[in-house]
């Protein structure tokens, strides 16, 4: 059995295992042993794990892998975890912290390392929409959407409480709507 160095990181509540994939501990098939790793019972348990490489394009490339295995364009958590993870090795250093370049699928993203603390600059939004009309359980719902990098369906609510966010959210994410890839959800 190969042995895999890896680092975890929290950022903002979201956990990742973040492994170096440089040509000497090449992760190959990451699919498998991203399930296996995220599980929470037999694995080391998180939200997801990334992938950092060589970039032609930046100071690294982050791949961003969900627990279930499937690839992600970025994620705004994910990317600060990767800069607070690679800081320590960057060549652009401010007075304040490092900043850092990351390729993601989703374009450059901008990282500025300060202490503990990640700001990032995330490519600009897109693909906006309002008043997508969806029947989700038998409700009709309205919802907006935009792509930050990842896409996001936002459904305005009165309170969080009068709506049953775990069976909705998931009808939504899988709605054909947004499909193949479906969706983050917000109730806001």
């Amino acid at each position: 059995m190969k042995k895999i160095k890896f680092t975890k990181v929290v950022a903002s509540g979201n956990d990742f295992v973040v492994i170096d994939n440089s040509p000497q501990s090449a992760v190959r098939s990451p699919q498998l042993l991203v399930k296996n790793i995220c599980d929470r019972k037999f694995g080391v348990g998180a939200d997801g794990v990334l992938l950092l490489e060589k970039s032609k394009r930046a100071d690294f490339r982050m791949r961003i892998f969900n627990a279930d295995g499937s690839e992600a364009d970025m994620c705004g958590n994910g990317a600060r975890s990767a800069a607070l993870y690679h800081s320590p090795q960057s060549t652009v250093r401010s007075p304040h912290g490092s900043r850092l370049r990351i390729e993601t699928k989703a374009g450059i993203i901008e990282a500025e390392v300060l202490k503990d603390n990640v700001k990032i600059r995330l490519t600009d939004p897109k693909e906006y929409q309002e008043k997508i009309s969806l029947v989700i359980n038998g409700r009709k719902l309205r919802v907006s959407f935009i792509n930050t990098g990842v896409p996001h369906a936002i459904v305005f609510v009165q309170g969080i409480e009068q709506i049953d966010a775990v069976n909705i959210g998931k009808g939504i994410r899988y709605h054909k709507y947004f499909s193949p890839m479906g969706t983050n959800v917000n109730f806001v």
